[in-house]
């Protein structure tokens, strides 16, 4: 007996969206529903070199990130993380200058790793810091690879290594040599990550604080990207105290800064800066001045920026979600799912809730099959369709009951226990 089949689903054995091209290949096919990470990283790869710094990160996904496109395209995860899978030259030539490394200067180290991160092959990358920091000779030097394991040690680790890669990041600061503008861009993370998970001590925050807040006092020619990530950083700060007005004042900022840059330098990487100010817009809403309209507003400027994007919709769903809209908020996860990749089974699992919520167990319970698919390991995921089956008396529950007595008997089994 098998459950309704999700339309999500079909959708996402059609074809692989431009993202999940580029985090396999590096690279996309001819097509016309290009996102603009996917963009922003094949162009970066396409340009960089190995002597000169400036490789940029439009964004940098978790490695579960790769572990479902992977599983999505039926290929063996651990291959496709350790680049033993390379289906394209791109791919070709990064693991070729990963394997040689050690004939590259630091920069060409720090760079490579910076390609790597930019595909979440962050094992990989670990390995090219590792050099870097052994002949890591100059404060620029030292902090272009901090500044790596910072970003390698949030993703993986949740910020464990966070710490140590802030205090060298601040120490190559002081000593002077690295630009103002990637100081401020370490100004930045340093707020972030410390409003959002305190990865750094206290005393350092401060520091970094007052050192972003004279940075761009002090240069009046800083690079407005550079601003513009500062100024959405720091609006975390009064956000977090319920200070409306002055996180708008810095939201403000950050969009002045952004659409300055982009004006100066028409790219996918530079038009990211718009994407994500609309991102933190929607959270400016949801939680600090509480305008649901006005968050949906920003969902919908997010959307209509970068209509092809997943997470976009998903972003607007939960909007819709918190407003009690559940089916609208539904059919925004579902068309982000429909999208694919990223966050896919997220999205999908959140649509499914959502229907759940709405009356609509039978759409509600497809997903629930699409779901099992793509981790039949997973035991909650059988449980919540069978609980939905059998409440709503449907023939399905048959499937989520066999399926879930069969992965119960296979851990008995073994003896071992799964999640």
């Amino acid at each position: 007996m098998t459950a309704p089949t999700s339309p999500a689903s079909t959708r996402r054995t059609e074809g692989r969206n431009a993202f999940q091209e580029t985090l396999l290949g590096i690279e996309y096919g001819p097509r016309p529903d290009v996102d603009l990470f996917s963009q922003a990283c094949v162009e970066q790869f396409q340009e960089f070199q190995t002597t000169a710094y400036g490789y940029d990160f439009a964004q940098v996904f978790e490695p579960n990130a790769l572990t479902e496109v992977a599983l999505l395209a039926g290929l063996d995860p651990t291959a496709v993380a350790d680049l033993t899978h390379r289906p394209t030259p791109g791919t070709v030539s990064l693991a070729e200058l990963t394997e040689h490394s050690a004939d590259l200067p630091v920069v060409g180290l720090v760079n490579v790793a910076s390609a790597l991160i930019s595909v979440s092959r962050f094992g990989l990358a670990e390995r090219l810091l590792d050099q870097a920091a052994a002949r890591s000779a100059t404060a620029r030097e030292t902090f272009e690879v901090a500044m790596l394991e910072l970003i390698v040690a949030n993703r993986r680790d949740d910020g464990v290594g966070s710490p140590r890669a802030f205090a060298r990041m601040r120490q190559a600061i002081e000593t002077g040599g690295v630009p103002a503008d990637r100081s401020l861009d370490g100004c930045s993370q340093a707020v972030v990550w410390y409003l959002k998970r305190k990865e750094l001590p206290e005393e350092s925050f401060r520091w970094y604080l007052r050192l972003g807040r004279e940075l761009v006092g002090r240069h009046s020619d800083m690079p407005t990207a550079a601003v513009s990530s500062w100024y959405r950083a720091l609006a975390m700060s009064p956000a977090a105290e319920g200070d409306a007005v002055t996180t708008r004042q810095y939201m403000d900022n950050a969009r002045r800064a952004a659409e300055e840059t982009y004006a100066h330098t028409p790219r996918a990487y530079e038009l990211h800066l718009l994407k994500t100010y609309h991102e933190s817009s929607i959270k400016e809403h949801l939680y600090v001045t509480g305008d649901i309209d006005r968050a949906v507003e920003s969902g919908r400027d997010l959307i209509a920026l970068d209509p092809v994007w997943a997470p976009s919709y998903g972003e607007l769903g939960e909007v819709l979600a918190k407003a009690g809209r559940a089916e609208a908020a539904a059919r925004m996860y579902e068309k982000a799912a429909e999208l694919g990749p990223p966050y896919y089974g997220h999205h999908l699992l959140q649509a499914a809730r959502l229907r759940e919520k709405a009356g609509d167990g039978e759409r509600a319970l497809g997903h629930y099959q699409s779901l099992t698919e793509l981790a039949p390991d997973s035991e909650p995921l059988l449980e919540a369709g069978l609980v939905l089956a059998r409440t709503l008396s449907h023939d399905s529950a048959a499937y989520f009951d066999d399926a879930l007595g069969a992965l119960r008997s296979g851990a008995n089994a073994d003896g071992s226990a799964r999640s």
